[in-house]
């Protein structure tokens, strides 16, 4: 090895060190005053969508925390911004403390014409940055028309 890539090796660990280290506070800080986060606000959305990947435009929809036993307010903007899409809001940001270092089941009801089209459990936690999908299974569900 030369000079000149020693040199260029040490550059990019100079470079990419500190921001892989940035990356695992994210999720590994046990005091999260030390953690080093981004202003991204995350959220988690459940799509639904028809087999020819039109969305599925709900008439509303409800989440409900199981282990606390009932259901989360919905954001009357967020609703309305993500029925456009065909995505529905099961967690964000705003929730980040209380799923911090926590696994949680939040339970999701689709209607449409007073009917129910999707259910579905979504497993959600966070660490001290952001919310998290916790689960395996992609979030978008395909809903067939009847």
């Amino acid at each position: 090895m030369n000079l000149k890539t020693k040199k260029t090796r040490k550059e990019f660990l100079l470079i990419i060190m500190p921001i892989m280290f940035a990356l695992i506070q994210c999720n590994t800080a046990k005091n999260c005053k030390n953690a080093l986060c981004t202003d991204v606000y995350m959220a988690i959305s459940l799509k639904l969508q028809y087999p020819d990947d039109q969305p599925v435009l709900l008439d509303s929809s409800k989440v409900f925390w199981v282990s606390k036993n009932y259901y989360l307010e919905q954001d009357s903007v967020s609703w309305k911004e993500g029925r456009v899409w065909g995505r529905y809001l099961i967690v964000n940001d705003g929730m980040k403390k209380e799923l911090l270092n926590k696994k949680e089941v939040m339970h999701f009801t689709g209607y449409l014409n007073g009917k129910i089209v999707c259910e579905r459990d979504v497993l959600v936690g966070a660490d001290c940055c952001h919310v998290d999908y916790l689960g395996t299974e992609p979030l978008t569900q395909t809903i067939q028309y009847e």
